[in-house]
């Protein structure tokens, strides 16, 4: 990612890196647990779990044996807005500055384990069990919501008065942790007792100790240290607004987010050059073997959909229309107008219930279900309506006018109307049923559906889904995306799988799609490397093309067997 300051590798007091940016010191980015019990010496530093053997580079032959056999599936890129490419939402009463130093404090890895400290050894059976804290709903007594930790995770005091020497000032800030699986005994900062401070987390005394790292990222994001937030709010409902350093519009969005763009909707501009990093193909920050990791075609069709619940998505479809125009001031080059969207690229969706013979039910309007009944009972049915029917143009909270769904027939209804409309268009925005996933206490499945059709038959079997979100998270109860699977039609006895319907994931079959059709964004990692986004977007494709591989490996066995 593009540096604006030289940084310098220094070497702390237990051997670790540190980076620093002048006089102060960042934090490391760990996003494996193998990282941090090297960080620990809980196991050996250079250990690996790859061989040499696995990172080699394919032949020609290979190559060419691949490019002429592999069709890439269409790529729908789903983004959530909040904290994952913009910062500052008014829906939630948060400014930028308080976003950004959320996601520092969700990042910020305290230890469970009460007075513990890395000269202490402490048997980790007398630790407290606790439960992950939800970002939302279904709280317990066991949630680390209650816990009020004493040290950061690497055994350093949170307190740094507590400690009489400068033993504390003198050393790096804990490493952050950005990892889908949590190390133990630890939790984030921002899920314990102290997360009414985290919209203030680096001006607290105990997270001061990263205010460096917040004021970099403002650097980034183009804010003047101590200046006022200026008025996002009124930009979600003004529009546009320029001054002499360009476009306003572009403000607080995360320029990875563009970097992106450009990558998978290349510039239809021939003088325009190509900004972005080319991926590597032996990155050491991904953990897995990548034989043709290198040479993955680009997909001959990509989809970009917004996904969010606020009421953001005119103000992000005027500052993507505008990059696309060559608006954007570090994009001066790029045109490509199949990115521009009109009002009539803006839906909200709706889920409405059918029941047996009953008719359509409003599932809004039954309070006493239960998910598990529904889920065998009944049919969840996900729609689209236009937004503009559904909304006024000065709306500014989640909840909005959504009354008005019950007397309006939607556009697009079922998942196989909705597949087709979205396989039609290049971009478009939905606003997402805020209302709803609430009402489900926050579940996964009830938030931002996204589908996964391999090895059926149909239209859509060749559909790559993905979301992007920094809600979603390692909890089966808990996030924002949700997985929409065909159910197989039976009967048919000629060895194809085609579709009757579509159902709702749940539990580790969800989880298990993390890393192919969803992708948790720790909005840190973004900010700081402005090709992320493509790496784990590229990650993710690596990782479904082994999946079909094995589908088709297993039926080819199975048929010889039969």
């Amino acid at each position: 990612s593009q540096e604006k300051y030289e940084t310098i590798m220094s070497k702390n007091n237990d051997g670790t890196a540190a980076v620093r940016k002048g006089n102060h010191l960042l934090p490391l980015m760990y996003s494996t647990t193998e990282e941090v019990e090297n960080h620990l010496n809980l196991i050996k530093p250079n250990s690996c779990s790859q061989s040499d053997h696995d990172r080699r580079n394919p032949t020609s032959d290979e190559q060419r044996t691949f490019h002429e056999s592999y069709q890439p599936p269409h790529l729908f890129l789903h983004f959530d807005v909040n904290e994952t490419i913009l910062l500052g939402d008014p829906a939630g009463n948060d400014t930028v500055r308080e976003c950004l130093n959320k996601i520092i404090a969700k990042s910020a890895f305290v230890s469970t384990i009460s007075g513990a400290s890395n000269d202490e050894k402490v048997d980790d059976t007398s630790a407290p069990t606790f439960r992950r804290s939800p970002s939302s709903g279904n709280i317990t007594e066991n949630s680390t919501h209650s816990f009020r930790p004493t040290h950061w995770w690497n055994g350093l005091p949170l307190d740094p008065s507590s400690v009489e020497d400068d033993t504390v000032t003198n050393v790096p800030p804990p490493p952050l942790y950005t990892g889908w699986t949590r190390p133990t005994n630890t939790c984030p900062y921002y899920r314990t007792f102290y997360k009414s401070q985290a919209k203030e987390f680096t001006e607290t005394e105990h997270g001061n100790i990263y205010r460096p790292l917040y004021d970099r990222f403002c650097d980034i994001l183009g804010l003047v240290h101590n200046d006022s937030q200026h008025d996002f709010e009124e930009d979600c409902g003004k529009g546009k607004r320029r001054n002499d350093e360009g476009m306003k519009i572009f403000d607080n969005f995360l320029p990875a987010f563009f970097h992106t763009l450009q990558y998978y909707f290349p510039s239809k501009l021939l003088t325009s050059t190509s900004a972005f990093t080319t991926i590597d193909a032996h990155d050491e920050s991904i953990n897995t073997d990548r034989k043709f990791r290198n040479i993955l075609p680009k997909p001959t069709k990509v989809t970009l959909i917004l996904r969010t619940f606020g009421h953001d998505l005119p103000l992000v479809a005027m500052a993507i229309s505008e990059f696309a125009k060559g608006n954007h001031p570090l994009f001066p080059e790029y045109r490509n107008d199949d990115l521009i969207l009109t009002e009539n690229d803006l839906y909200c969706s709706d889920w409405r219930r059918a029941c047996n013979d009953n008719g359509v039910i409003d599932g809004r309007d039954n309070p006493n279900r239960n998910a598990s009944d529904d889920a065998k009972c009944s049919e969840w049915i996900y729609e689209l309506h236009p937004y503009y029917s559904i909304h006024t143009r000065n709306e500014t909270s989640h909840e909005g006018n959504q009354r008005q769904y019950k007397d309006k027939a939607a556009d697009h209804s079922g998942d196989e109307e909705v597949l087709n409309f979205l396989q039609s268009k290049t971009v478009l925005g939905i606003q997402d049923h805020y209302p709803f996933w609430k009402s489900w206490n926050h579940a996964p499945w009830a938030g931002k559906p996204v589908w996964a059709c391999i090895g059926f038959n149909n239209c859509h079997c060749h559909h790559h889904h993905i979301l992007l979100d920094d809600n979603i998270h390692n909890d089966p109860n808990d996030g924002a995306g949700g997985i929409r699977t065909p159910i197989e039609l039976r009967g048919r006895g000629d060895g194809e799988k085609s579709i009757s319907g579509y159902q709702s994931l749940f539990g580790k079959e969800a989880l298990e799609m993390h890393g192919k059709h969803l992708i948790r964004v720790p909005t840190v990692k973004p900010l700081m490397e402005e090709d992320w986004f493509i790496r784990q977007i590229e990650e993710a494709r690596w990782n479904l093309l082994r999946g079909e591989t094995k589908i088709k490996t297993s039926a080819g066995e199975t048929d010889r067997k039969e």
